[in-house]
């Protein structure tokens, strides 16, 4: 794990970690709910404890990790509550955003690319690239619309929406195959001219998949870990 930090030598250390640990949470290594062992974790990376502490907080403030106080850190576990949240707020700004794109026409280069590149992924590609594909494909239609406003707070919840695209990856929701059907879908919508067609295929895409996560995602428990205060 060192030579991880090595080969990100213009990266600071913490942010290095950072990074590393997202990549194992997105990948599956780490399970929703996991305990993070600092000891165990500052050994395998040749770190001080409280570097290690420090990535924690980053990640935590990222949606991605909770703390419990004399307990430590776990992977965050999206609720039914907070999955349908997340998934409205989703709605809210991918919707306006295909609106807009439709009402000219447009499909941004970013979203054709992103597709172009989902494709190119199998049922055998590691979850994390699944999870950076779909995001990408998103965030260029939220991009594309131009309101740096609607944007911003898409990027704001990108970690909840990482771990929940995890989460629904690993409930074989669907296969790559099918996400690039819909994916093609909305772009042509996009096309279309017509906001309302828009409106209308994105938000099934996007129900459809709130509704699976709703019924096969994790469930909440009285005994969760909630963030610390």
């Amino acid at each position: 794990m060192a030579t991880i930090l090595r080969r990100l030598g213009t990266v600071s250390t913490v942010q290095a970690l950072e990074d590393d640990l997202e990549r194992r949470t997105l990948d599956g290594e780490f399970q929703p709910g996991e305990h993070l062992r600092e000891i165990e974790l500052a050994r395998q990376y040749d770190v001080g404890r409280n570097t290690l502490r420090a990535a924690f907080d980053g990640l935590a403030r990222r949606g991605l990790l909770i703390k419990s106080r004399n307990r430590g850190a776990f992977v965050r576990v999206l609720t039914r509550q907070d999955l349908v949240e997340v998934y409205e707020l989703r709605s809210a700004i991918e919707i306006q955003a295909g609106r807009s794109l439709a009402a000219q026409r447009t499909v941004p280069d970013d979203a054709r690319r992103a597709l172009a590149a989902e494709r190119r992924l199998t049922g055998d590609s590691p979850r994390r690239d699944l999870v950076e594909a779909d995001l990408a494909f998103h965030r260029a239609i939220v991009d594309g619309a131009g309101n740096g406003r609607l944007a911003a707070v898409h990027r704001d919840i990108a970690a909840e929406i990482r771990l929940s695209l995890a989460q629904l990856i690993e409930t074989d929701y669907a296969t790559v195959e099918d996400l690039t059907v819909e994916h093609a879908d909305v772009l042509e919508a996009l096309l279309s001219g017509e906001a309302g067609t828009a409106e209308v295929v994105i938000r099934r895409h996007l129900e459809a998949a709130t509704a699976w996560l709703v019924s096969h995602g994790t469930p909440p428990s009285e005994e969760e870990l909630r963030p610390e205060t």
